[in-house]
């Protein structure tokens, strides 16, 4: 199946997109501080910046009650949590890339075979 080289190519790809954005943030600005103070005047000047932030950040909180519940339900290590906070896609993408959709583990908490009343 290609599903899972493609999402870990895209992960990459994001990431080293990502980094390289960065580096382009510093060149232009000079230094973090500049940068943010820039990125905040432009936010407050620009409605369609602004919706457009709250929009991304309505959509990560969504995903990210998504990625806590479905760590929980899985079992999976809860770490995939603040990777994916504080570093964006690639990590999701990895995430989703190692079995995201596998069936549930055999007694975590939550879980119940197919046909079977809940607890």
């Amino acid at each position: 199946m290609m599903r899972r080289p493609a999402l870990l190519l895209a992960a990459a790809l994001f990431f080293a997109y990502e980094q390289w954005s960065f580096y382009q943030w510093i060149q232009q600005n000079g230094s973090v501080a500049a940068g943010l103070t820039h990125a905040w005047t432009t936010l407050r000047q620009d409605p369609m910046v602004f919706m457009a932030w709250n929009d991304m950040g309505v959509f990560t909180a969504i995903v990210l009650v998504w990625l806590a519940r479905d760590l929980r339900a899985r079992g999976r290590a809860i770490w995939w949590w603040p990777a994916t906070l504080l570093m964006g896609c690639p990590p999701l993408l990895v995430y989703l890339a190692t079995g995201s959709d596998a069936s549930p583990r055999a007694g975590a908490p939550g879980t119940a075979p197919l046909g079977s009343p809940a607890p």
